[in-house]
């Protein structure tokens, strides 16, 4: 009777762990706070993929530790299926405006990013962007 139970308590943790990871990008998602990206960044159901954006106004400046510049940025960016969402990282020098980027993202973590000329950009998320 206890091994039942055990094999029923075991079922139950592992239906509701796998249940959290599913819902956890719904609710990380738009979120540009270290926590989202961190927990984005471990869930093993968040998979990387690219975005476009384009460049806006730094929202946040400020000095790194070795005394360099830190630029933060929060733009609006789209997939390739037109899927839109907010995602929020820093830069070490003030980007140009209006310009595009291609950034590879794992949830709301920005793994890297690079700019790229407007004939880089599918032309649907040009619409979706402009």
């Amino acid at each position: 009777m206890n091994k039942k139970w055990a094999v029923w308590l075991v079922a139950i943790i592992m239906m509701i762990s796998v249940g959290t990871l599913l819902i956890v990008p719904t609710m990380t998602k738009n979120q540009g706070s270290e926590l989202a990206m961190a927990v984005d960044n471990l869930n093993p159901f968040v998979k990387v993929q690219t975005v476009y954006g384009r460049t806006n106004q730094a929202i946040g400046h400020s000095t790194g530790q070795m005394g360099e510049d830190i630029y933060t940025y929060r733009m609006l960016t789209s997939d390739a299926q037109g899927k839109q969402r907010w995602l929020t990282f820093t830069a070490d020098h003030r980007l140009k405006q209006r310009h595009y980027l291609k950034i590879e993202t794992k949830g709301q973590n920005v793994n890297s990013w690079e700019a790229v000329v407007t004939n880089q950009v599918p032309q649907n998320i040009q619409e979706v962007l402009a």
